[in-house]
């Protein structure tokens, strides 16, 4: 086997080994609450905030109607007791308990208008802790798959550096000195030769350089200075 068809095996290893690198960090990054399941949970503390704050405020309006009531009791037992005779007196309670009566009624409306909304809350606190149950089942699903996707990889990127290494091993000190260098410089050191152009930089390439390329020698490009592989 050549050195330059060495060379482009090693090179092959390589880029496969980048790409299976890069898909792992993808991988990898992927682990952890997804957006969903992050939506998913924020939608149900929302919805249960909003039903513990609806709640809060119905027990207040219960108070307030429970001191109303209190008040309104004391005033009528008062006004119908007999107790008080005083015209301006009787006046002032009559005043008092209309007020008080609008206020009553008033707390009745919205105390309704919570209860009301309340069942709505409710009802949009079940869809959302349903929502989150879907979400944390497809996200564990997800997690799971990922973290098998993750040790495939790790294990086949494992069998490539070993045949890597292997391919290494098998090219001459000063051909792979030379990958390593135009690797640097270029990205991609081997350029395969396609209808007499190097593919690594689309320039035609002489006849006498085709040929070297073809015989097997490690010919570099002459414009961008990849090494080139004729077939």
């Amino acid at each position: 086997m050549s050195m330059i068809i060495k060379l482009l095996g090693l090179q092959e290893l390589e880029i496969e080994i980048t790409g299976l690198e890069k898909a792992l960090t993808d991988a990898r990054g992927k682990l952890g609450e997804s957006p969903a399941l992050q939506k998913a949970k924020a939608d149900a503390a929302a919805a249960e905030t909003s039903y513990r704050q609806l709640s809060d405020r119905q027990k207040e309006l219960e108070w307030q109607s429970e001191d109303i009531d209190t008040k309104l009791k004391n005033v009528n037992e008062k006004l119908y007791s007999g107790r008080v005779s005083n015209p301006k007196e009787l006046t002032s309670l009559q005043l008092e308990a209309g007020l008080l009566s609008e206020k009553a009624a008033g707390l009745d409306e919205k105390a309704l208008d919570v209860m009301e909304k309340m069942e709505a809350a409710d009802q949009e606190f079940s869809q959302a802790a349903a929502g989150l149950t879907q979400a944390e089942s497809a996200w564990h699903v997800e997690q799971q798959g990922l973290k098998q996707e993750i040790d495939n990889m790790q294990q086949k990127i494992a069998i490539l550096e070993e045949k890597r290494a292997k391919s290494a091993d098998e090219i001459s000190p000063e051909a792979l000195q030379l990958y390593q260098r135009v690797k640097m410089q270029k990205g991609v050191a081997v350029a395969r030769v396609a209808h007499g152009t190097c593919e690594g930089c689309r320039i035609s390439l002489s006849t006498a350089q085709l040929q070297r390329a073809r015989s097997g020698s490690l010919e570099r490009c002459a414009n961008c200075g990849r090494i080139l592989y004729g077939e």
